[in-house]
């Protein structure tokens, strides 16, 4: 491993700021409300004719603007005069023919009321003659432009307006970039200021449609290039010298006024200058007069012929060529091609491929600055700008920096949601949504870790350089088709009726998704064939206040049958399946205990890569497990809660989810050995591991449901894979010892340990959970858990990767009275415990069911569960809470660790215990998806070790209790006067009062 560079506070501080939050701060100056003034004629003309009203809303509508401005007509001087003084404008529009007074003069009377810009607009090019050039020079009118019936220049007109007000500011908050167009013509820049408009604003549109959502779409869009119209050479290279450093390109004529006098090549002489400071900047010439296109060329310009009626064409040229708005061709010094990149994940490709030669010569013309500008990504634009290639002795070192800068980008990129288009899709976008509607709350969890992930990318990047630390490639399908789908097939009266699960599901995968999610599903995964976990994200499910942690279903898909359309088939089938889950027994159990109306649920489909490598027929990680900020049951004097917890496994996170063996281990204090002896050790660690199956099987089982493609495998399978010499010692049986690493199965027994990570760091596993769980904890400021998978590096140069999979808060819920920690004797006691979790107060349960301890049969329990869901039916029908007390890991998938019920077989319990016995302790596992949801729901849980002295349990007086009920293995008592429960875990006490 690398040496890590020591952390700093700032590699980590964050403030929620949402992607590309400088956008917003774009554009503050806008003309909202303008003040057209003309003859009742010409009013009648503009709005009859024209239909000015609706082709405003068109253009605007079309170029996507959502800034309409609001026009108020006046249709003599002295009603505009009175109009100023009442209300506030924007913008003055006035007409030449207002009758009883000249408009330079109205322009003078209006600024007199309020300084604001005053733009004179001739019907027609036969009205300049009326105005005397010297005339409109130095009066109050601001700009002059012709409208010939086209509508588009009243747009024109407001944008060139709205870009003057704004670009100094926002060259400072967003580092904006500038077009330069020089041009005297009133006639020619009012035909062609709207042309340029509309082009800048659909190549910015095109662009920005590469990755982003449509709100952040509307946003980008305030960072296309301002446009600035210079009318003399003075005022050109006055522009020039404030905005070079700014400047994406130039438009100059080149017969235009120098020192008051109109000068042949006054844009020659203009551009000579430039290129003195500017060599690369893209200029283009535009001129009526063919002779001057060779001392443009020389120039290094563009030339356009103003005559020509390819002009609009060749405008499109220049955008696309020279300033960065298409495709990046690139080239030899030859002008042959060599390779193309239409967006900034070819460019990284490419900007690797291309041969030293063509990446000089376009690293020498600032083309690579050139085009991320273009693209909005200014930063890296200018800093890339300044880098030199006669700077660098290496070549190679240059290049290295540009691909690096790019690579910057991209992880940027990667912290926004894109909403799915066919054409802009890419296999590196990390979070697509697919279908309007909420992400659920799975799916904003991930949405908030793609958010930190990207927020913090300096920190990771510099705290853990040799691992690629990210969420799996994500789609999310919104809510809003999970309400068409239970719409169109009927079934929400379906679900209010008493079905059985397999009648749910069989019911839910009768119908019929829209032909359109199965195209695009297709699409997205038509080259794609690493196995797929389609998970729920309902709008409950890991909320702050009601998390739902694995009520509803994930499916494990194969996705390796070699036919798409079975594969594909699999995948719409999990996806009806995981809608069906909503409405399950256990789902509905779960939101009974919380007082939850199922109806109000609504369901999003979370659909990722399943983190991993093939071994032989089987898919599974290095690792994977889960983690929490706050350790409600510290073990050992060494260990606080907030030394924070987490528990690793190899294989797929359910053998932790589901409460199985699994390494637990303190982020924070990695090496501290929780472990007495070598064989509590070994009796606690992972005997098996899931896996997903590649097969080939074509339909989803309903009775195996989730397990339909899920393979628990034994250690000897991993053995063959190769999978445990990085995660597992050898136990040498005549030592009584473990060595470090396993390779052999000669030299002893493997121990999945992870101790060549936690002891020895030879990958940052501890380091990294810690800070993300710290990171996590300061975000959503309340404790947090974690799931996350990884694989380590095969070697050859490529990174170990670790993948976050969720991110959910984990509260205690702390009731509005404080509870006191009361010191009573302890035969007032009926339980004492320092591992507790919860913070509560509940004094009105009289009812206990309690596995026997003489007849706990760690062989028989499978048949437990269906006699404690007797029980607790007719304790939840009779309405009585009731304290649940037994060995072993509750809500277990191991049958040998615990009793394996789920939620809806213990619904009735308010207080749950896992209790040691003589011949029977397991180290109890807060890491299960079981134990997040029955804290969340304000149930305490406790747990009371053998041979503790502090902690006790007093069994003899439980049994002194007459039996209510008792079966083979549980015993239901009951007590005459309500029994005290006091849970309070941030100081480490609960007890149990007896009545009195």
């Amino acid at each position: 491993m690398a040496t890590r560079d020591k952390n700093t506070t700032d590699d980590y501080k964050l403030e929620y700021r949402p992607k590309y939050q400088t956008y917003r701060y774009l554009m503050q100056n806008r003309i909202n409300e303008v003040l057209l003034v003309s003859s009742t004629y010409d009013s009648f003309i503009i709005e009859e004719d024209a239909r000015l009203s609706d082709q405003i809303f068109e253009e605007f509508h079309n170029l996507n603007l959502r800034t309409l401005p609001h026009i108020f007509r006046a249709s003599s001087v002295s009603q505009a005069l009175e109009l100023l003084k009442e209300r506030k404008f924007d913008l003055v529009i006035t007409m030449r023919r207002l009758g009883e007074i000249n408009p330079l003069l109205f322009a003078d009377q209006a600024k007199a009321i309020q300084d604001i810009p005053v733009v004179l607009l001739l019907n027609n090019s036969s009205e300049l003659q009326y105005l005397p050039a010297k005339a409109l020079e130095t009066s109050n009118i601001d700009y002059t432009f012709v409208w010939n019936g086209n509508s588009t220049v009243f747009v024109a007109i407001i944008k060139l307006l709205e870009d003057h007000l704004n670009v100094d500011a926002d060259i400072i908050t967003g580092d904006t970039r500038v077009i330069i167009v020089v041009e005297d013509s009133i006639r020619f820049y009012s035909l062609y200021l709207p042309v340029l408009y509309s082009e800048i604003m659909m190549q910015t549109q095109r662009l920005i449609s590469e990755g982003a959502n449509d709100y952040l779409s509307l946003l980008q869009m305030r960072s296309r290039p301002k446009i600035l119209l210079a009318s003399n050479y003075e005022e050109a290279w006055e522009m020039y010298q404030k905005y070079e450093d700014h400047l994406l390109g130039m438009i100059t004529d080149i017969r235009f006024p120098r020192n008051g006098q109109l000068e042949e090549d006054a844009g020659f002489d203009l551009v000579r200058k430039i290129r003195k400071q500017a060599p690369t900047l893209p200029i283009m010439f535009q001129s009526s007069d063919e002779k001057n296109r060779k001392e443009s060329e020389k120039l290094l310009g563009f030339f356009v012929n103003k005559t020509d009626h390819s002009l609009l064409q060749e405008l499109r040229t220049f955008l696309l060529n020279y300033l960065g708005f298409g495709c990046f061709t690139f080239r030899m010094l030859d002008d042959s091609t060599v390779g193309m990149a239409d967006n900034l994940f070819e460019l990284r490709d490419q900007l690797s491929r291309v041969p030293l030669e063509s990446f000089v010569y376009h690293a020498q013309n600032d083309h690579f600055s050139g085009w991320l500008a273009a693209r909005g990504e200014f930063a890296v634009a200018r800093q890339i700008k300044p880098q030199k290639e006669s700077e660098f002795e290496n070549k190679e070192d240059l290049r290295r920096l540009i691909i690096g800068s790019v690579d910057d980008i991209l992880h940027e990129r990667m912290g926004i949601i894109v909403d799915f288009d066919r054409q802009n899709y890419h296999l590196y976008s990390r979070f697509v949504r697919l279908r309007p509607g909420s992400l659920g709350g799975k799916g904003r969890g991930l949405a908030f870790l793609l958010f930190l992930r990207s927020s913090y990318n300096t920190g990771f990047r510099k705290e853990f350089p040799d691992v690629d630390i990210q969420i799996p490639r994500t789609v999310v399908i919104g809510t809003d088709q999970f309400d068409q789908f239970m719409r169109e097939n009927d079934l929400y009266d379906f679900v209010t009726t008493n079905h059985d699960d397999i009648e749910i599901k069989e019911r839910f995968l009768q119908g019929h998704l829209p032909m359109e999610l199965w195209d695009d599903l297709r699409f997205i995964y038509s080259d794609q064939t690493k196995p797929l976990a389609v998970r729920s994200s309902s709008i409950f499910e890991d909320s702050l206040f009601q998390p739902f942690a694995g009520v509803f279903s994930t499916y494990m898909l194969p996705n390796s049958h070699p036919e798409l359309e079975v594969r594909i088939n699999q995948l719409i089938s999990a996806i009806k399946l995981v809608y069906a889950s909503t409405y399950l027994k256990l789902a509905r159990s779960y939101a009974e205990t919380l007082g939850i109306s199922l109806g109000e649920s609504r369901m999003a489909v979370v659909i990722q890569e399943v983190v991993g490598q093939t071994h032989n027929e089987r898919y599974y990680p290095d690792f994977s497990g889960t983690a929490a900020s706050y350790n409600y049951y510290p073990l050992g004097k060494h260990l606080q809660p907030e030394d924070r917890i987490a528990f690793a496994a190899l294989g797929l996170g359910k053998t932790v989810v589901d409460g199985g063996l699994s390494r637990r281990f303190s982020p924070k204090r990695p090496k501290v050995n929780i472990f007495a002896r070598v064989e509590d050790e070994i009796g606690s660690s992972q005997s098996s591991f899931f896996a997903v199956r590649l097969s080939q099987e074509e339909h989803i089982n309903l009775e195996q449901g989730e397990y339909s493609f899920l393979e628990s495998c034994s250690l000897r399978d991993a053995i063959e894979d190769k999978t445990l010499g990085e995660v597992a010692d050898t136990y040498d049986s005549q030592g009584g010892r473990l060595t470090s690493g396993f390779w052999d199965e000669k030299a002893g027994a493997p121990v999945v340990t992870f101790n060549r990570q936690l002891k020895y760091n030879t990958f940052p596993l501890a380091a990294i959970i810690n800070r993300v769980l710290q990171l996590g904890e300061k975000a959503m400021g309340c404790p947090v858990e974690i799931e996350y998978a990884g694989n380590f590096s095969p070697g050859n140069g490529e990174m170990s990767t670790f993948r976050l999979l969720q991110l959910r808060p984990f509260l205690e819920h702390e009731e509005s009275m404080m509870i006191e920690d009361l010191d009573l004797p302890e035969d007032e006691l009926f339980v004492s415990t320092s591992v507790v979790s919860g913070y509560r107060s509940i004094p009105d349960i009289q009812d206990i069911i309690y596995v026997k301890p003489e007849d706990f049969d760690l062989t028989k329990t499978v048949e437990m569960v269906d006699e404690i869901m007797n029980l607790n039916r007719t304790l939840v029908e009779e309405g009585s809470p009731y304290i649940l007390i037994g060995p072993g890991r509750w809500g277990t998938c191991e049958r040998h660790l615990g009793i394996p019920v789920v939620w809806s077989d213990i619904n009735g319990a308010r207080v749950i215990m896992e209790v040691d016995l003589e011949d029977f302790q397991v180290d109890h596992s807060q890491g299960s998806h079981f134990f997040h949801n029955i804290s969340s729901a304000g149930i305490p849980y406790f747990y009371i070790k053998h041979n503790s002295r502090t902690d006790f349990l007093d069994w003899e007086w439980l049994e002194s209790l007459k039996p209510v009920q008792e079966g083979a293995y549980f015993r239901h008592v009951r007590t005459k006067k309500p029994l005290t429960v006091i849970a309070n875990g941030k100081k480490r006490s609960g007890k149990i009062i007896k009545p009195k």
